[in-house]
C-alpha cells in the first residue's frame, strides 16, 4: 500500500488571496459651499384670491359685466332699472342710509373713496359732514344720477380691491334680489395656489419667498400670502392649503398666467460645509455612513456623519475629508 503524504505550509503575515480588481467608478471631488434643503410641490397658477359681489337693490337687471373684464374702483358691476351700480373699496358694506344724521366706519370708508375717485380733498373720518354731501354729489353727477348728497344700500357694491369677473350670477332681464352674488371672480394679482403635503407644513410660512418653475423651466420669484388653518383630503392625502402671490414682474411670466407649476419651498441652510453627491454615501455594517476615499494609496472607506441633505447632495464630515478629497459615485 502506498501512502500519499500532503504538506501545507502557512506562511505567517501574508494578505489572503487577492480578489478580482473592482472597476474603477467615477470620482468627484469633495466641495465647499452653501447648502439650501428645499421640497417641491405642484401647484396652480392663476390669479389670486375669491370675490363675490352681492346685490343689495331690487329690481330689473339691465346690464352685467362680461368674463374676463377686469373691475375697477368707480366702475359699473352691473345695472338695476339702468341705474349703475358702482364698485367701491372697503371691508363693509352699505348696510344703511348714510347722511347728515349717522357717523361711523362706514361714513369714513364712503369718504376714502371719494378721495380716491377725485371728488374730494379732505382727511376722511367718522362724520357725515356738508364736505361729504358735496362730494356724494359730485360723484353722483359723474355717474348721470339725481344729486341728493346720500347713499343708501345697493347704490354701491364693496369688494376690497379690483375684480377679475370669472362668472356673472344673473341675466340681464332677470329680477335681482337683494343677497344674491351677481359677480363670481378674483383678484387681479398673479398667484399660484399649491396643496401642500401635510408632512411639509414646516417648510412653509406668511411672507416667505418661494421660488416657481414655470413650464419650459422658467423661474419666477413669489411669497407666501396664506396658508389654510385646517387640513383638507386630495386625492387621499392631508393637504394644507397655500396661497402664493407672484412678486416679479408680469412680464417675467412669459404670457403664461395659468396652467401648472412647480413651487419650491427652501428650508434649512448651511454656509460654507462640505459636500458630496448623496449617491458617493454608504451605509457600513451597524448602519454607519462612509464614503469611498481614491488617492495616491488607494481606495479607502473612510466613515462619515451626514448632516443637512438635499434632493441632490449631501453635507459630511470626516477623519481626513477636506475640501479636493475625491470620493467614488456609483452614478453621476
Amino acid at each position: 500500500m502506498r501512502l500519499w503524504l500532503a504538506a501545507v505550509v502557512l506562511v505567517s503575515g501574508c494578505a489572503s488571496p487577492s480578489l478580482p480588481a473592482q472597476k474603477a467608478l467615477p470620482t468627484v471631488p469633495v466641495t465647499r459651499g452653501d447648502l439650501v434643503s428645499s421640497v417641491q410641490q405642484p401647484g396652480q397658477l392663476g390669479y389670486l384670491g375669491s370675490v363675490q359681489l352681492v346685490a343689495q337693490r331690487q329690481g330689473t337687471v339691465t346690464a352685467m359685466p362680461t368674463v374676463g373684464q377686469v373691475i375697477s374702483l368707480g366702475q359699473q358691476v352691473y345695472a338695476v332699472d339702468q341705474r349703475p351700480i358702482p364698485l367701491l373699496y372697503g371691508s363693509l358694506p352699505f348696510y344703511r342710509t348714510l347722511n347728515r344724521a349717522v357717523e361711523g366706519e362706514d361714513v369714513r370708508q364712503l369718504e376714502r373713496n371719494l378721495v380716491d375717485l377725485g371728488h374730494a380733498s379732505f382727511t376722511p373720518d367718522l362724520s357725515y359732514t356738508t364736505s361729504t354731501v358735496h362730494a356724494v354729489k359730485r360723484w353722483q353727477k359723474s355717474l348721470g344720477l339725481m344729486e341728493t348728497g346720500m347713499v343708501s344700500p345697493g347704490d354701491a357694491v364693496v369688494g376690497s380691491g379690483p375684480v377679475r369677473v370669472v362668472a356673472t350670477n344673473g341675466l340681464v332681464g332677470a329680477m335681482a334680489r337683494p343677497g344674491d352674488a351677481v359677480v363670481t371672480g378674483t383678484g387681479t394679482s398673479h398667484g399660484v395656489h399649491v396643496d401642500l403635503d401635510r408632512r411639509h407644513r414646516s417648510m412653509a410660512a406668511v411672507d416667505q419667498t418661494v421660488h416657481v418653475r414655470l413650464f419650459g423651466g422658467r423661474t419666477v420669484a413669489g411669497v407666501v400670502k396664506t396658508i389654510a388653518a385646517v387640513a383638507s383630503s386630495v386625492d387621499d392625502r392631508e393637504t394644507i392649503g397655500v396661497d402664493i402671490l407672484i412678486t416679479s414682474p408680469s412680464a417675467e411670466l412669459g404670457g403664461v398666467f395659468e396652467g401648472p407649476v412647480t413651487v419650491v419651498f427652501p428650508g434649512e441652510s448651511r454656509r460654507g460645509v462640505l459636500t458630496v453627491p448623496v449617491e458617493a454615501l454608504t451605509v457600513m455594517p451597524g448602519g454607519a455612513y462612509a464614503v469611498v476615499v481614491v488617492g495616491p494609496s488607494g481606495r479607502q472607506t473612510v466613515e462619515v456623519t451626514p448632516g443637512l441633505f438635499t434632493s441632490s447632495r449631501v453635507e459630511i464630515t470626516g477623519a481626513g475629508v477636506v475640501e479636493g478629497t475625491r470620493v467614488e459615485v456609483p452614478s453621476i
